[in-house]
C-alpha cells in the first residue's frame, strides 16, 4: 500500500486530497479544503502565493495529524500561465499578477510587431490570449518594468511551491507549455522567441517531466509539520489540466488518439483531444487551437473556453440577497425554466472579468436584441445551454481539423457534478457522455506520483487503475432535433 498527498489549487479553492493506492485500486480522502481567489490592489489583481504557502504548511499538518509522519510523495499542481520573479537572493521581485489582471489588455497586437503570430504559433503551438505568460512579460517590457532589469529566475507558481518546498528550481513541462515559451518540437524553452521579445533566456529553468522526483523537502519544514525528513516532493504534471486529462478513464483498446475527446469542467473548460504528435497548420492556426504537454509526450490538443466562471460570477451577486444559496438550488431553478430563450458567446470579452456578471449576461442580451434573461433560473439556464452549445463548435472544429468523427467524451473535473449541464452537452454533441471521476485531477496528480516511484506504472495503466476505482456515469442524448435547429439560433447570436 502506498499513500500520497496531492495540492491541486484551482482558480477559487486549494485541495489537499490523501490518494492511498492498493491493489490497483486508489481510494481519496480530502482532509483540507481553501479558497483563492484574486487580490485587488489598486487597479491591478494579484495572487496571494504566500497564503497558498500557508495552507500547503496546513494541508500537511492535517495528514500528520490524520496518518502519520510517512508519507511517500507528496504533488502540487496548479493553473496554468501565471509566474513569479525571482531576484539574485530568490525572493520575489514583486507580486505575481492575476491572469485576468487588464495590464495585457492591446498587448497581443504589441507583441505581433515584435515577432509575428504565425512565427509565434509555428513554434509554441500555443493559442493566443491575452492572459498568456507570454504576452504578461511582454507587457512588462512594454511598459519598461523595473523588476526584469533585477529578475535572475523566472518560475511557473506550482515551480515557485516547489521551490519553496525544497529549495530546488526547476520547470516542469506541462505547466511550461502553457508560457507559450517553449518549443513545441524539441519540448524545451525556445531561445529565438524568447530573445525576439527581449527577454533573458538565463531566467528560465531545466525542464522536468511529469513524474520527476524533484527532492526532499527542506528540513525546517519537515520538522515543521512533523513529516519524515526523507519525504519526497514530486512533479506530477502540474498544469491541473495535464494531471486531469491523464486520469480520463479512456479504453484504449476501445477509442484511438483522435477519437475521444475530454471537457475538464472548472471555472475553465478545457476541451480538447490528445494526439501523438502537435497539429501547427494554418488551419490550426485560424482557429486559435492550442498544443499543450501532456503526459508520456502526449500532445493535448485543445480549446480553452471561459467555463463555470460565468455561473460562479453570478453566484457571487446572488449571494449578496440569499446567502444560503447552493449550487444544487441554482440547477434546480435552470432545470425548471423554459429552454432557449437567449444565448450568449461564452468567450466573449465582456465576460472576462466585469464587476457584474449578471448585468454583463443582461447587457449582451439586450445588445443582441434577444430576451433578457431576468432571474436565477432564466440566467444560470443561459449560461448552461451556451456552454453545451460552444463545446458543439469546438468539437466540429476538432472534427474538421483531424477529418475524425469524435465518438464519445469524458466530462471531469468539479463542473461534471452537474448533471443538467451533463445531458445538454449529450443533447448538443449528439454523443455519449461519460462523467467522472469529479477529482480527476488529483487523481492524475496522485497517479503521477505513483508513476515517478514505479516504472510499470505508465498511461495506459493509469487509466486502468482510474477505471478500477471510481464510479463513471453515462448520460445519452435525448432531444437532439431540437438542440439541432437552436445551435442555428446560438451561432447567429454569437457572431
Amino acid at each position: 500500500m502506498k499513500r500520497y498527498l496531492a495540492f491541486d489549487i484551482g482558480a477559487s479553492s486549494g485541495r489537499a486530497i490523501v490518494g492511498t493506492l492498493d491493489n490497483n485500486k486508489l481510494s481519496l480522502n480530502e482532509i483540507y479544503r481553501f479558497t483563492n481567489s484574486a487580490v485587488k490592489i489598486g487597479k491591478s489583481y494579484f495572487w496571494n502565493l504566500l497564503r497558498i504557502y500557508t495552507e500547503i504548511i496546513e494541508g500537511m499538518k492535517r495528514y500528520v495529524k490524520r496518518y502519520g509522519k510517512s508519507i511517500d510523495g507528496i504533488g502540487i499542481d496548479t493553473w496554468g500561465v501565471d509566474f513569479v520573479l525571482l531576484d539574485k537572493n530568490d525572493e520575489l521581485v514583486g507580486l505575481s499578477h492575476h491572469y485576468r489582471d487588464n495590464r495585457t489588455k492591446g498587448m497581443l497586437n504589441q507583441m505581433f510587431r515584435k515577432v509575428s503570430k504565425e512565427e509565434i504559433f509555428n513554434i509554441t503551438g500555443i493559442q493566443f490570449m491575452e492572459i498568456n505568460t507570454s504576452t504578461q512579460l511582454f507587457s512588462m517590457i512594454h511598459s519598461q518594468s523595473p523588476q526584469l532589469s533585477i529578475s535572475k529566475s523566472f518560475l511557473m507558481i506550482p515551480d515557485y511551491l516547489n521551490y519553496l518546498l525544497t529549495g530546488i528550481k526547476h520547470s516542469e513541462y506541462t505547466i511550461a507549455t502553457t508560457s507559450q515559451l517553449i518549443n513545441v518540437q524539441t519540448q524545451n524553452w525556445s531561445e529565438a522567441l524568447i530573445k525576439k521579445l527581449g527577454l533573458d533566456r538565463n531566467l528560465f529553468k531545466e525542464i522536468v517531466y511529469p513524474g520527476t522526483i524533484l527532492g526532499r523537502i527542506r528540513k525546517y519544514i519537515a520538522n515543521n509539520v512533523g513529516l519524515e525528513k526523507d519525504t519526497y516532493l514530486i512533479a506530477p504534471a502540474c498544469h491541473d489540466s495535464a494531471s486531469a486529462v491523464a486520469a480520463i478513464p479512456v479504453n484504449h483498446n476501445e477509442y484511438e488518439r483522435g477519437e475521444w475527446a475530454y471537457l475538464s469542467a472548472g471555472t475553465w473548460s478545457v476541451l480538447g483531444v490528445e494526439l501523438d504528435n502537435p497539429l501547427i497548420n494554418k488551419k490550426s492556426l485560424e482557429f486559435n487551437i492550442t498544443n499543450e504537454g501532456g503526459v508520456e509526450n502526449t500532445i493535448r490538443l485543445l480549446k480553452n473556453v471561459t467555463g463555470l466562471w460565468l455561473i460562479q460570477e453570478c453566484k457571487k451577486i446572488w449571494e449578496k440577497e440569499m446567502s444560503d444559496l447552493r449550487w444544487e438550488d441554482i440547477v434546480f431553478k435552470a432545470s425548471e425554466t423554459e429552454p432557449f430563450q437567449s444565448f450568449i458567446n461564452p468567450d466573449d470579452p465582456q465576460f472576462h472579468n466585469p464587476s457584474n456578471m449578471v448585468h454583463s449576461i443582461q447587457e449582451y442580451c439586450e445588445k443582441t436584441n434577444q430576451y433578457i434573461p431576468k432571474d436565477i433560473g432564466e440566467i444560470s439556464r443561459t449560461i448552461f445551454e451556451s456552454l453545451a452549445f460552444r463545446y458543439r463548435q469546438i468539437i466540429e472544429i476538432v472534427e474538421s481539423l483531424l477529418r475524425k468523427k469524435i465518438k464519445i467524451l469524458f466530462v471531469i473535473g468539479g463542473g461534471s457534478s452537474n448533471h443538467l449541464l451533463n445531458q445538454f452537452i449529450a443533447d448538443s454533441l449528439n454523443i455519449t457522455i461519460k462523467v467522472g471521476p469529479v477529482e480527476a485531477t488529483a487523481v492524475g496528480n496522485i497517479l503521477l506520483q505513483a508513476k515517478a516511484l514505479n516504472n510499470e506504472i505508465r498511461l495506459e495503466k493509469i487509466r486502468e487503475i482510474v477505471k478500477n476505482s471510481f464510479p463513471i456515469k453515462d448520460f445519452f442524448p435525448k432531444n437532439n432535433n431540437r438542440w439541432n435547429i437552436e445551435y442555428k439560433n446560438y451561432l447567429n447570436y454569437t457572431k
